[in-house]
């Protein structure tokens, strides 16, 4: 399965602004990411219809989260985003033909398979895949042992 670049988006905006103490416009955000304006656009104002982020208007307006990054689970995310789960045609709706059915067992394979995929996602929130500089930076006495 592979998701969208609209997904891939949502999330780093989501962790960008797990990063921010302070609102951020969406200008701000495209630039950061190296996105295209009207893309973050779309995919802000999706976030926001859902309760990921909070819009502030006025000076000093623009967008953060709005739930703690513990609370926003990846699969919902996926969810909110993606319009099409579909691995394979004869899962998608209307179902289409195939020669096979209702003999094959390929739809309930594939099914699995995507819960499981979607399964992993519910277990995992924001704060799992939150930036850390340390990451970047390494151990402190790190730079110390070379």
């Amino acid at each position: 399965m592979r998701l969208s670049q609209a997904s891939d988006f949502s999330f780093r905006i989501l962790m960008l602004l797990d990063t921010e103490p302070e609102p951020m416009t969406v200008d701000e955000i495209a630039k950061r990411l190296q996105l295209v304006k009207s893309h973050v656009m779309k995919i802000v104002s999706k976030l926001a219809k859902a309760g990921f982020i909070t819009s502030h208007r006025g000076r000093g307006g623009g967008v953060s989260l709005g739930q703690k990054a513990g609370d926003i689970s990846l699969g919902d995310v996926v969810r909110l985003i993606e319009n099409d789960f579909a691995i394979v045609s004869c899962m998608q709706e209307p179902a289409g033909t195939c020669v096979f059915s209702p003999a094959c067992k390929l739809r309930g394979v594939m099914a699995n398979a995507q819960q499981a995929f979607m399964d992993v996602l519910d277990k995992q929130t924001l704060k799992s895949i939150a930036f850390n500089p340390m990451d970047f930076l390494g151990s402190p006495n790190e730079s110390e042992r070379a």
